[in-house]
């Protein structure tokens, strides 16, 4: 891989308590917006001052006991809006409970529900959560329509099995949007949550709902 990755709108980064990658201050200089994750600090150190490149950094999305961990915050709402003091825009994931994020910049907060769906596979699902969230931020739209639409595509790539595999594209979110339309008992309040999609959404659904590009067989086994 190179020193430093090809100029470009945003990346996402997953930082290492301890360790700084060259890379990211780069990338911020060149103009770059990193969004940047966190896995599980098996030191037990849970120091934020070990996330050294977090300064380079616009947002942060830790989950709810990565959050509460690094900053000692008894919840999370309370830990997103003390790491906002370290990144301009953090973002919390509360599994079942859906996300909430706060904006230093502007003083906005938000919070979304998670959808309810059957998962058959979570491989990646907090990675297509945070491209989500990517794409929203690049379009401009506002941190409520950010959150529903990162939990949207995160939703939608549990239902089927793979990672990458799983990660669904505008087609997939079509269809999801025509679907919930259809079913009377749907929550009006919920839908409006979701109004914003009418608008992106393509004209037309492809065949089958959910659309399925490719189905991984590895770790699949036969029986005789």
């Amino acid at each position: 891989a190179p020193d430093c990755p090809p100029r470009a709108r945003a990346a996402v980064a997953s930082l290492e308590p301890g360790k700084r990658a060259p890379w990211i201050a780069q990338a911020a200089a060149k103009g770059t917006r990193i969004f940047a994750d966190v896995g599980w600090d098996e030191t037990g150190a849970w120091d934020l001052a070990g996330l050294a490149d977090l300064e380079h950094c616009e947002a942060f999305l830790p989950n709810a006991e990565e959050a509460m961990r690094y900053t000692g915050a008894s919840c999370p709402r309370e830990a997103a809006h003390a790491l906002t003091e370290h990144v301009p825009l953090a973002v919390v994931t509360l599994g079942a409970e859906g996300a909430y994020a706060v904006d230093r910049r502007t003083g906005e907060a938000a919070e979304v529900p998670a959808i309810e769906v059957e998962a058959l596979d979570p491989t990646g699902a907090g990675d297509v959560f945070v491209a989500g969230f990517v794409t929203g931020t690049l379009a401009g739209w506002p941190l409520a329509d950010r959150l529903a639409f990162a939990g949207l595509t995160a939703a939608l790539s549990v239902q089927e099995f793979g990672g990458s595999l799983s990660a669904p594209g505008w087609s997939e979110i079509g269809a999801w949007w025509r679907k919930v339309h259809s079913v009377a008992s749907q929550d009006p309040t919920a839908l409006r949550r979701y109004a914003f999609l009418a608008d992106l959404v393509p004209e037309e659904t492809a065949p089958g709902w959910p659309l399925r590009r490719a189905v991984p067989t590895i770790g699949f086994g036969r029986s005789t």
